[in-house]
């Protein structure tokens, strides 16, 4: 009997994360669904509330962060709009539909002189061809290259003249994960180390210091991007694109 009540407890316990996880998925597509229904309903407050409840599950998508831009950008919030779009973009950047609402949201704030740094052309160039792959895929992509490439270099120990004649292969194979392999570093870095914000109110004074009295430094436009260095208590210590360093209020500049 005892044997019975520990083996109960036992599938009881190891059970309850799987079954939790079930609900809170379940939970996650009603409040989608019923977003999706306030959306075609035109209630986009409405829509916008159901869609960020899902937040709470610990659940995102590519999909679900572009409901929300949708809705922001209908209700004329173009900042909250541009960074949910921000957002969706880490997730699913080929999306069409994702980058035309991206682009035309920016496009009706404009942007400050100092929002778009030269580029520096390598960097470019070896970020271009995996513009459309998320971070996840590029490094699944990075992994099999690099097996790939270690494959090939063991066959070719046992067989040298096979190597002779596919030397060609082997290098092209190799300076593709090189590439490959730097997009992902790029990317990583991009995404996951520098924290990105956007300004999510009309207008935001910048300010010397942390405190509201401080001199107005400069002032960032809705919709504009900066990196976030640091948060402390009600703000953020952010630097605009063209390195001037600056304190706004924390609840005016959202993390991507």
């Amino acid at each position: 009997m005892r044997k019975i009540i520990l083996t109960i407890l036992a599938v009881l316990i190891f059970a309850a994360p799987v079954i939790c996880q079930e609900s809170k998925t379940e939970d996650a597509n009603k409040l989608f669904y019923a977003g999706n229904s306030y959306y075609e309903k035109r209630d986009y407050a409405k829509a916008a509330e159901e869609y960020l409840k899902i937040g709470d599950t610990g659940a995102e998508s590519g999909n679900l962060y572009y409901n929300i831009g949708n809705s922001f950008f209908k209700l004329g919030k173009i900042g909250y709009a541009i960074l949910n779009y921000e957002r969706a973009r880490k997730i699913i950047p080929q999306d069409r539909d994702l980058k035309a609402n991206l682009a035309y949201a920016k496009s009706l704030v404009g942007s400050s002189v100092f929002q778009v740094p030269q580029k520096n052309p390598v960097v470019s160039a070896i970020k271009t061809p995996f513009k459309d792959f998320n971070i996840t895929i590029l490094g699944f992509s990075v992994i099999a290259l690099y097996l790939i490439v270690i494959s090939f270099s063991i066959f070719f120990l046992f067989n040298p003249f096979l190597a002779k004649r596919m030397w060609i292969v082997f290098l092209m194979l190799f300076i593709l994960f090189i590439v490959s392999a730097s997009a992902f570093m790029i990317r990583y870095y991009d995404e996951d180390f520098l924290k990105r914000g956007i300004v999510v109110q009309k207008e935001i004074d910048c300010k010397y210091e942390p405190i509201d009295k401080s001199t107005t430094y400069y002032k960032l436009q809705e919709g504009d991007e900066a990196l976030i260095l640091s948060t402390r208590g009600g703000w953020r210590q952010i630097r605009r694109l063209d390195g001037k360093i600056a304190w706004v209020k924390k609840e005016s500049l959202e993390e991507i």
